[in-house]
């Protein structure tokens, strides 16, 4: 008898942590002996092999394949975003995404808050022979006893205030259901926190209205997707120091220009849409799928 094939194909933006390794199939193979991994690492193959696949696991799909996968019961990926499977399947197909980021997000989300706070990006070159050992650093604050916004608090938005209440950090979170608070929320927030999917919903929700409405010393932090920030008004509230500073692992478009507006910006952060990476990645979403297949799909 056949053994049901997983077709994996994982790999994204050539990130090492997003693609799987032949070690790491071995390990799963190993794991569920009665199922056959299939790796392949071109869309060629994956596509040759879909009419094959039972399961598949996959960052990237079309919809232009979709009568190829007549025998598939399951496809999952790692990511947490809809846009590079689309939201078009047939109806027999269970489709899953990985909701698992949240630990790693929240750890890097929380790291910019602090690097903030505590001065460590202030403080940054003040050591120097001109002035080894300066007096004064630039006036930070404890986050303890602050207050944050989330805005979007799905798994990682979650995440985020568990993380922030260890440190003493009181949160909101704010989800479709309490959207007309946030105007009220805004100018309480120390920090405001965009953890959103990239819809056309989502885009501009935090413009210069909402960025107004923030108190001058509060710190932005988008790990969502970047279209939920007005660029333009983001750069002209730091600019004009009505922002303490925003942390972005999200930008309008990626990989953000060498001349975007908010590479000269002042006091603006941007990371390469890193803020999941981390070596236990792939593992991380091989538990999970593992998870939902003893549940549902094991005999």
């Amino acid at each position: 008898m056949e053994k049901p094939i997983v077709l994996v194909w994982l790999t994204l933006r050539g990130v090492a942590e997003f693609t799987v390794t032949e070690a790491q199939i071995a390990r799963w193979q190993a794991r569920f002996p009665e199922l056959e991994f299939l790796h392949v690492t071109t869309q060629e193959a994956f596509v040759a092999n879909l009419s094959r696949a039972t399961f598949i696991m996959t960052y990237h799909f079309c919809e232009a394949w979709s009568p190829l996968i007549y025998r598939a019961k399951w496809m999952s990926t790692p990511a947490a975003g809809r846009e590079l499977l689309g939201d078009r399947f047939p109806e027999h197909l269970k489709v899953t995404f990985g909701t698992f980021h949240g630990a790693i997000m929240a750890e890097t989300a929380i790291g910019m808050l602090l690097a903030m706070r505590r001065g460590l990006l202030p403080g940054m070159g003040l050591c120097t022979t001109e002035a080894p050992w300066p007096e004064h650093l630039i006036g930070r604050r404890t986050i303890s006893g602050s207050h944050a916004v989330i805005l979007g608090h799905g798994n990682i938005g979650k995440a985020i205030g568990e993380k922030l209440a260890a440190l003493g950090v009181t949160s909101t979170g704010i989800t479709r259901k309490n959207l007309a608070d946030l105007p009220t929320l805004l100018p309480q927030a120390d920090a405001l926190f965009l953890a959103l999917p990239g819809t056309p919903e989502t885009t501009n929700i935090i413009d210069a209205q909402e960025l107004a409405a923030l108190p001058p010393h509060a710190v932005i932090i988008n790990v969502g997707r970047g279209n939920a920030i007005n660029e333009r008004a983001l750069a002209q509230a730091l600019n004009e120091q009505r922002l303490e500073a925003a942390f972005l692992d999200v930008t309008p478009y990626e990989p953000y220009p060498e001349d975007g507006l908010l590479r000269s910006t002042a006091r603006c952060y941007l990371l390469p849409h890193a803020s999941a990476f981390a070596p236990e990645y792939l593992e991380m979403a091989f538990e999970e799928w593992a998870e939902i297949y003893r549940t549902t799909f094991a005999r």
